[in-house]
């Protein structure tokens, strides 16, 4: 009875972070596309330039810690020790979230330290950058349903726990596994394209730009296996989609 109860409780929390991260995506896209610069009062605006990138610097750093620690070996070998390795990933995005909103909540603007401004008043300026911005919006987001979401947001380890079923990472090609390890997440060019690409660029801007573009180039390391391996699976996919047109 306690088992199926610990069961139905984890269940509803992989409910609960998978059905959260889509919420904070929405509001991380709303924050890094559409956020507009706050206008400050009187204040010297040099103080309240390096009093805003101080506060910015420890919200990037308390993601980049969380998205660090938390998927470490250490990490998983601890939460595996506490009988809850069904939830490894589910506790790992929940944090993600509570982060990211976090970081979104109490961002620092500087609005008064802009590198460039493009005219707001020129239509086809702005049409352009919100076009790169949608465009690279549906990157990411083309990239990451072509891989396993309910696998990579936690909710599969969970159900596959409850069917008695090996880990579903372990039901994969040992490449594939080998290329998760290298990229949990694909979309480095989307979020490229987001990150630098805006029509206003304030200085905490461009320090949030710079600390996640590094953290993305350390985190993935892909090799040339894995570059291999993709365009393997891409000429696989493509031509196994000719013969289903042909057909």
């Amino acid at each position: 009875m306690f088992r199926r109860l610990f069961d139905l409780i984890k269940l509803l929390f992989a409910l609960f972070s998978f059905v959260s991260v889509f919420y904070i995506i929405l509001e991380f896209a709303y924050f890094i596309s559409y956020s507009k610069p706050v206008v400050r009062g009187k204040d010297d605006p040099w103080i309240n330039l390096f009093g805003a990138l101080f506060t910015d610097m420890l919200l990037l750093s308390l993601f980049v810690l969380q998205h660090s620690a938390m998927a470490s070996r250490t990490f998983r070998r601890a939460v595996h020790t506490l009988g809850l390795y069904d939830i490894t990933r589910s506790i790992y995005i929940t944090a993600t979230a509570a982060v990211l909103w976090t970081v979104i909540k109490y961002w620092q603007p500087t609005s008064h330290h802009i590198l460039w401004n493009i005219n707001p008043s020129n239509k086809q300026l702005r049409y352009a950058f919100t076009g790169i911005h949608v465009i690279a919006w549906i990157i990411i987001y083309v990239a990451n349903i072509c891989t396993d979401v309910p696998e990579l947001l936690g909710l599969k380890q969970v159900y596959y726990k409850l069917m008695n079923l090996p880990e579903p990472i372990m039901m994969k090609s040992y490449r594939l596994q080998k290329l998760t390890a290298h990229m949990r997440h694909p979309s480095f060019l989307g979020f490229l394209l987001v990150f630098w690409l805006s029509p206003v660029m304030t200085i905490d801007r461009v320090l949030l730009a710079t600390i996640l573009t590094l953290y993305m180039y350390m985190a993935w390391n892909t090799d040339v296996q894995d570059y291999n391996y993709q365009k393997y699976m891409y000429q696989k996919k493509y031509h196994e989609l000719k013969r289903l047109k042909v057909n």
